[in-house]
């Protein structure tokens, strides 16, 4: 999802949470474009990780990695990895494309108190989006 407004990024920042299946970024470690096999922007050591944990051909079916390393913990330890270019997501990576959003990267890379503080200010903008909007049980499935 991506707003014009940064205050909502912080909201992604709930990625520090949880893990992903193969599905879901198999794209950016095989057959990234008509050039890449791997996504450019992935760490190189980090893909070979990817890649080693989804081969191409997966015979796993909840084959996949979490999110971060402390992948049970709210930290901003999921800002810090998208510096190093070990974000999961193609939308998370992206973040330091641009300089507003490479500018909170850093800020909340070296300040899990004003991630917290952001993450809380955002939370309650996203709570007043209305239109249809829902929580989902499971992010890949409307409920």
């Amino acid at each position: 999802m991506v707003y014009s407004d940064v205050s909502f990024y912080p909201y992604v920042g709930g990625h520090t949470l949880g893990f992903s299946h193969c599905s879901s970024f198999k794209n950016r470690i095989h057959n990234f474009d008509a050039t890449h096999d791997v996504d450019p922007s992935l760490n190189p050591s980090f893909a070979s990780k990817l890649k080693s944990i989804c081969p191409i051909i997966n015979q796993v079916k909840n084959a996949g990695t979490t999110l971060d390393a402390s992948s049970t913990t709210f930290d901003n330890t999921y800002y810090k990895l998208i510096l190093q270019r070990k974000g999961i997501f193609s939308s998370d990576q992206v973040l330091i494309d641009t300089p507003n959003t490479k500018d909170l990267v850093s800020k909340f890379a070296n300040s899990q108190d004003e991630f917290y503080k952001a993450f809380v200010k955002s939370m309650v903008k996203m709570s007043s989006i209305n239109g249809g909007q829902e929580i989902r049980k499971d992010c890949r499935v409307v409920n």
